[in-house]
């Protein structure tokens, strides 16, 4: 899928002009939350001080991450994806490999090759619902029109 990017998957009945980059992605959170989703199996594991998050990604899907309020590691075990960065610059990543995010990135990701993703958090917290509510910045709330409705009340005046 070449033509991956946020434009391409922005609802077409939505001006996004004056949307900045997470907000066009709570958008397309939005719209692809209504379609049959892909299992998508994560695996958690603990050790003192760490938590490490493990997901299965199935080829041919569209994944997007979670905000995440900290800099972690990834660890693209195995797989080929791609990404789409906030600056519209799309990247091949194919496992092995290993490299840190910052805090506040969402990744938009294509699924090429089945892929295996771990990422790496520095804490000794060991619940799962816990560790959501630390690592996970909420989306934004997207006001879509004259009279800044979020986007579910103006589906919901249809």
């Amino acid at each position: 899928m070449n033509d991956l990017s946020v434009s391409n998957l922005m609802p077409k009945n939505i001006n996004d002009k004056d949307l900045s980059y997470k907000e066009k992605v709570a958008v397309i959170v939005q719209t692809l939350q209504k379609m049959d989703q892909v299992e998508c199996p994560v695996k958690h594991h603990f050790a003192p001080g760490v938590y490490l998050r493990e997901i299965f990604m199935p080829a041919g899907t569209i994944v997007i991450g979670k905000i995440h309020r900290t800099e972690h590691f990834n660890i693209v075990v195995s797989g080929l994806c791609s990404i789409v960065h906030e600056d519209g610059r799309h990247e091949y990543l194919r496992g092995p490999m290993t490299f840190v995010s910052k805090a506040g990135v969402q990744k938009l990701l294509f699924i090429h090759e089945d892929t295996i993703w771990k990422t790496v958090h520095p804490t000794d917290e060991t619940s799962v619902e816990v560790l959501e509510q630390i690592l996970i910045e909420p989306p934004p709330i997207v006001m879509l029109n004259e009279h800044k409705k979020p986007l579910a009340e103006l589906e919901n005046d249809k």
